[in-house]
């Protein structure tokens, strides 16, 4: 093993160099339900979330002998900002200094906007938080460099699904820990939905109609708000990443490789639905407000969707628990059989490589993966779990709702494949955004602005 403290010390000037490749981290990284696979057909009963084990058990009791022992600090780093998750966290935290209280806890938020900078700053200059929050395949250039952790020979990782685990491992390595698992799914108001008639659309034509009853009705269709990177990604991702993105699995390695997104047609009748639910289903305002306020707007009743991954489900319970809520698969496709769920891990926490608080780290996943803490977790957070055989009871309707849709439905595992990483990241995302802020763009500038990006980022 590296020397803890020499080993960050020599891998400055290779962060230094990796600083001007800023990445966007994944909206919505990780996959889905399927168990090593790419795509799943459905299960033949619904997923459930499971109670603790006795395994768990025993070895939380172990855990507690030896809790006395590990002393320290712990830093850990994250860009989280809905509520639910942030409740989720504080508790799994508090949980954790209950049974360690020799360790003393330090948490740090950061804006999404420049979180892998920051990232990148602190190794360059030794400075490297002990637990990252962050999708480990959007920072290949890290672990490449010897930068991330290792975690496959932890016995905890054993904890986590087939699918989860899938998710964050590189070159045969398991760089991460995942809580939680969540879908890109559209929710809708279920009490609107019975006033007004409708049932919940399966194919993109009932979609459009189920669009164009609302708005007869003087009902905005669906919710969203541009003015962060968290609400177009959101649309997009659950657009694009189902059927269409399962048309060409493997397209993010071959763009970056040098293949033209013209080559990829899944791209534009993407971009086609996207642009006609912005323009005639979204709320005037869309490109003025933020994620938060598009949540609080469908929870209040203004909307009668929102297309949106699940991790946004907590924060809108938060702002009308008495919400009569559900969910549905986005429906791309004429044929109701071919619409994928994008399901995906929350991203995942991490450890740096060679940091002298490694032990306190290393008790930290092990204790956020025992089967009641994770249970707890995703019931303060709304989310399915994304361990193995782990159960809560207190999930919402609407929670419950996209369960079944996971189980009985069609999965795309797309970031278990390959994620656009480093400059090519920063072009993606920054195209997203001008597709979303100009209603002008067509579809064929898109491509240019995505090709020339991506030419100037393989130089």
């Amino acid at each position: 093993m590296l020397n803890k403290l020499g080993g960050f010390i020599m891998k400055r000037k290779v962060v230094s160099m990796l600083l001007s490749a800023v990445m966007m981290l994944s909206l919505l990284t990780g996959c889905g339900s399927s168990t090593g696979a790419t795509t799943s057909e459905p299960a033949a009963e619904p997923a459930k979330a499971a109670t603790e084990s006795t395994a768990t058990a025993e070895t939380t009791a172990e855990a507690s002998t030896e809790s006395a022992d590990i002393s320290g600090e712990l830093n850990i780093i994250h860009y989280l900002t809905e509520t639910a998750k942030l409740a989720a966290l504080d508790g799994l935290v508090e949980g954790f200094k209950e049974e360690y209280p020799n360790i003393t806890v330090n948490v740090e938020a950061m804006a999404m906007d420049n979180y892998s900078d920051v990232i990148k700053l602190r190794f360059s200059t030794d400075e490297a938080p002990d637990v990252i929050f962050g999708q480990p395949k959007s920072y290949t250039d890290l672990i490449d460099n010897g930068l991330i952790k290792d975690l496959s020979g932890e016995d905890f990782i054993s904890r986590l699904s087939e699918s989860s685990r899938n998710c964050v491992t590189y070159n045969d390595g398991v760089y991460g820990v995942a809580l939680d698992q969540m879908a890109n799914v559209v929710f809708y108001n279920k009490d609107i939905f019975d006033e007004q008639g409708l049932s919940v659309p399966t194919t993109y034509s009932e979609f459009i109609e189920t669009c164009e009853a609302l708005k007869s009705a003087g009902i905005t269709p669906c919710a969203a708000g541009y003015q962060d990177d968290i609400a177009y990604g959101a649309n997009w991702y659950t657009i694009y990443y189902g059927s269409k993105w399962n048309q060409a699995q493997n397209n993010a390695q071959e763009l970056m490789d040098g293949a033209s997104l013209a080559d990829y047609p899944g791209y534009s009748e993407a971009l086609d639905q996207w642009r006609e639910i912005m323009l005639n289903y979204q709320n005037s305002d869309c490109k003025t407000i933020d994620t938060a306020r598009a949540e609080q707007m469908f929870a209040n009743g203004e909307t009668g969707m929102i297309i949106i991954g699940t991790w946004g489900l907590g924060a809108i319970i938060d702002y009308n628990p008495d919400g009569n809520y559900g969910g549905f698969t986005y429906p791309s496709e004429e044929n109701a059989d071919e619409c994928y769920v994008p399901v995906s891990i929350d991203d995942s926490w991490m450890i740096s490589e060679g940091t002298p608080n490694e032990e306190a780290a290393l008790a930290f996943l092990e204790y956020a993966t025992r089967a009641e803490v994770n249970s707890k977790w995703c019931g303060t957070a709304s989310q399915l779990s994304a361990l193995e055989g782990v159960e809560c009871d207190t999930l919402p309707q609407a929670a419950q709702d996209i369960a079944k849709e996971i189980a009985t439905k069609k999965t795309t595992a797309w970031s278990s494949v390959s994620n656009f990483t480093g400059q090519f990241s920063t072009v993606y995302s920054n195209s997203l955004r001008d597709f979303a802020m100009d209603d002008e763009m067509t579809n064929e500038e898109f491509i240019m602005e995505m090709d020339e990006g991506f030419a100037a980022a393989r130089k």
